[in-house]
């Protein structure tokens, strides 16, 4: 039956009906590819078990990790990031939509433990680990419930698309991108006393493209931070690309003086060098000699 003939309409208001059912359908073709765009998607999808992940995250966090982060309701941090990206487009996602849930996770840092790296991660954390001496993003408890994880929603079904997400720099407003600009401008904005910077000297060091470059450096407040310490480490085997005062690394230091911030630069700071060397002596590069 045709569906003019559900209509039951006759002479002139056949046109009119003839109309009507060019608009219905092409609402509904409109609508069907928009659901397409959103069921179709190239990149990995939301981490597995991702609810009971970061609830479990956030307990082990406050317990044993740091108990100082102060009283936290895993269960609501959870409710509060899922509503950030839940039904919605993944590709429509800003940093405003996950403001409730940094808001509920936010502690403080202690003065002179922010850390900032670029293409240095293994390294910092491995640092990290040892010393004790500073609290990169991915060890407050934002960065701790997600470093690692992938999540996006999708429009037509409530909760994280477990099928497919996305990729990365498919789209400016990426589900995950808007949470890690997000996460690393509070986090920036809470730095204070000396800063640490770890870089990558054996690549384009101060990249264009970097959350660092784009986000946290313009967020670092010179009437809070003293200095900022710059280490500039190459990779094991090299190469040797940049250094202090050198490429995209002067381009640093020189916005570091228009803003006023005091700054040092090493390369290849010594204790960070001994533990790329830790399971590497044979390198030529970790020679006691050298």
């Amino acid at each position: 039956m045709s569906f003019l003939n559900t209509l039951n309409l006759t002479g002139k208001d056949k046109s009119v009906g003839l109309l009507l059912g060019l608009i219905l359908l092409s609402h509904t073709e409109r609508t069907g590819a928009k659901d397409k765009s959103n069921v179709v998607q190239k990149g990995k999808g939301s981490t597995a078990k991702l609810k009971e992940i970061m609830i479990g995250r956030c307990f082990n966090y406050l317990g044993t990790i740091n108990p100082n982060a102060g009283n936290k309701d895993c269960s609501k941090l959870w409710e509060a990031f899922l509503r950030a990206f839940s039904e919605k487009d993944p590709c429509k996602i800003t940093k405003e939509d996950y403001k409730p849930f940094l808001n509920m996770a936010d502690h403080d840092i202690p003065i002179g433990q922010s850390i900032f790296w670029s293409q240095t991660k293994e390294l910092i954390l491995q640092y990290t680990d040892v010393t004790h001496k500073v609290m990169p993003l991915e060890n407050t408890l934002i960065g701790f419930m997600l470093d690692g994880l992938n999540w996006c929603g999708k429009l037509s079904s409530p909760g994280p698309n477990y099928e497919a997400c996305p990729e990365w720099n498919s789209c400016t407003n990426h589900s995950m991108g808007s949470f890690w600009r997000a996460a690393s401008e509070n986090y920036a904005m809470k730095a204070q006393g000396e800063v640490t910077v770890l870089l990558n000297g054996s690549a384009n060091a101060f990249r264009e493209n970097s959350i660092f470059r784009e986000i946290e450096l313009g967020k670092l407040d010179s009437k809070r931070v003293t200095s900022v310490h710059l280490w500039i480490m190459d990779n094991i085997d090299g190469p040797d690309k940049e250094s202090c005062g050198v490429g995209s690394v002067a381009v640093l230091e020189n916005i570091l003086k228009e803003k006023k911030i005091k700054y040092t630069c090493v390369d290849n700071y010594k204790p960070v060098k001994m533990l790329q060397c830790v399971f590497k002596l044979d390198r030529p590069s970790c020679n006691t000699g050298t």
